[in-house]
């Protein structure tokens, strides 16, 4: 499907954030006379400029449209598109019409569990410094069709499993970075959002997939399909204790790493080598790491004098997203967690904090306090320092009162950010915020 399809029959777009206004941007940019109307679940924030809105549920939708086109936050297995792809409804993703419109495009795709954000960044940085013209976009900030006018030489896009679970397209280059379990809630569960994750090989058609090979679960799912090459297998780049190899060769020292964690080698050493198959340059490619800035909301460290320091890993959705934080903090945490309850497991946390324990916990709603009272239970702190919280300034606050001498404090909150916070990010700028407050008030 691309654009021009748009001019025919009737449109229904759900959702109105980053996609749903690049889409009206693109339609009105090429002067398609389109019959869109727009359905959100709540006003959103910026209402689309020429096309009807309606606020309500899509079950109250009287007419079926002629195609659906919506927006990775509103899930392709609900009934009524169930139903209506049954009877022949065309339905897909935004970003499925990038694809339609740029079918020869050299793209990159990346997606995982964890790290996507980054690697895609470190892939981007990467083949430029190498000479290459890059446009980074997807999931990771720039919607896709905002890119349509774009000749560059390749396109690396993050993928969410969201977008991936009904996208169109072909990639010529793909890679996960980790598969473990997530948006279960969205995807009615643990395989169909394997399956999403999974489906980045279809859109590879055969060509090259790059993958953890250290992630079992992942080189499972992966073992019988066509193109895949790994990292972290004998002979090739893999990571060890003291930096990223390629065979018996250290090709870049953990010193030198320009993101803290064991989880960060893994991303750059995918990142180097999706790389280095387009540019047969590692030296060069690890090279320009020097010059790499980490993404924020990612182990940020805040920018604030305080006798601890302040760490801000926002972009943590569950517990084996805080577990890698945690492995990648030195010396005792307060650790700062809670947010959308989704009933995950945090038996791995525990494991982890018997062996490291917690200087202290701190529990946001909504499931902080059920968090705290899990972890208390399976001795990963002691009961008298873990507290819960209304809101970001206690917990801040909160959290400094219980730092001893050595300890950071880590916001890793292992859950979504919904409903108190509109995304990870405004969530981390919130805890920006208190701790320059908390500075300003000393």
């Amino acid at each position: 499907m691309n654009l021009d399809a748009l001019g025919t029959g009737r449109s229904l777009v759900l959702g109105f954030g980053r996609e749903g206004r690049a889409l009206e941007r693109a339609v009105l940019a090429r002067g398609i006379e389109a019959r869109v109307e727009v359905l959100c679940d709540r006003m959103p924030d910026i209402p689309p400029q020429g096309w009807p809105l309606v606020v309500g549920s899509l079950e109250a939708v009287a007419e079926r449209p002629d195609r659906v086109l919506r927006s990775p936050g509103v899930p392709c297995a609900h009934p009524v598109l169930r139903r209506w792809c049954a009877a022949g409804v065309e339905v897909t993703c935004i970003s499925s019409l990038w694809f339609g419109e740029r079918p020869g495009a050299r793209v990159v795709a990346i997606t995982g569990s964890k790290g996507k954000s980054t690697t895609a960044a470190l892939v981007a940085h990467m083949l430029s410094a190498a000479g290459r013209e890059v446009e980074l976009g997807g999931n990771i900030g720039v919607p896709m069709l905002d890119l349509l006018e774009a000749r560059p030489d390749w396109f690396v896009v993050e993928l969410s499993s969201y977008q991936l679970a009904d996208l169109r397209g072909h990639a010529s280059i793909g890679a996960i970075t980790r598969l473990f379990p997530e948006h279960q809630d969205w995807h009615r569960g643990v395989e169909p959002y394997y399956a999403a994750k999974l489906r980045l090989v279809e859109l590879l058609g055969g060509d090259p997939l790059w993958i953890n090979g250290a992630d079992p679960v992942l080189a499972r799912a992966v073992a019988e399909q066509p193109g895949v090459r790994r990292i972290n297998v004998r002979g090739g780049i893999s990571v060890a204790e003291n930096g990223i190899r390629l065979g018996e060769r250290l090709v870049l020292s953990a010193d030198d790493s320009p993101l803290p964690g064991r989880h960060n080698l893994d991303n750059i050493a995918l990142a180097l080598a999706v790389v280095t198959s387009v540019t047969g340059d590692l030296p060069g490619a690890c090279a320009s790491l020097a010059s790499f800035r980490p993404l924020p909301h990612r182990l940020e460290r805040v920018p604030v004098e305080l006798p601890q320091p302040w760490i801000n890993d926002s972009i943590s959705t569950t517990p084996y997203a805080t577990l890698a934080a945690l492995q990648a903090t030195d010396g005792p945490v307060v650790l700062i967690v809670g947010g959308l309850e989704r009933g995950t497991d945090w038996s791995m946390i525990a494991d982890h904090c018997r062996a490291h324990r917690l200087a202290g916990l701190v529990g946001l709603p909504d499931n902080g306090a059920s968090i705290c009272r899990e972890l208390t239970a399976m001795g990963a702190v002691d009961p008298a320092h873990a507290v819960t919280v209304a809101g970001m300034p206690e917990a801040v606050a909160r959290a400094r009162n219980l730092c001893r001498e050595s300890a950071s404090v880590l916001l890793s909150p292992g859950a979504p950010s919904f409903p108190h916070f509109r995304d990870f990010e405004q969530r981390g700028n919130a805890f920006i915020a208190a701790v320059r407050e908390l500075k300003r008030s000393e």
